[in-house]
């Protein structure tokens, strides 16, 4: 059900004003968004064991896209192999595998 984790080491210097993290970056296909939501929500509990600091759920129909931000990526990865994810997911309807990709920060500017 699941693809291989893929790392992208966006810049290997600590660039000033950035705090390194690691963002898990998903996407994925889901039956009914509306039944996907609160099983993602339910799963708050695993992110936060595992260091999750934020994250952010972006949509189009039912493809969706969640950004997930840990202190690192060993949490990141911590994350991405539990076990409870595969059953979360199956259980809030995803369909396929979805694409995971661990980003590191380069540059975060707030306008």
């Amino acid at each position: 059900m699941f693809r291989t984790l893929i790392i992208i080491p966006l810049m290997r210097y600590r660039a000033p004003g950035v705090v390194m993290t690691a963002t898990l970056h998903v996407r994925q296909t889901v039956e009914s968004y509306e039944d996907w939501k609160p099983a993602f929500d339910g799963h708050e509990s695993s992110r936060r064991l595992h260091g999750a600091s934020k994250h952010r759920v972006l949509r189009d129909g039912n493809n969706v896209t969640v950004l997930i931000d840990f202190p690192d990526r060993a949490a990141a990865e911590g994350f991405g192999a539990d076990p409870s994810l595969r059953e979360v997911m199956s259980k809030a309807g995803v369909i396929g595998a979805p694409d995971i990709t661990l980003l590191e920060p380069v540059e975060e500017i707030t306008y």
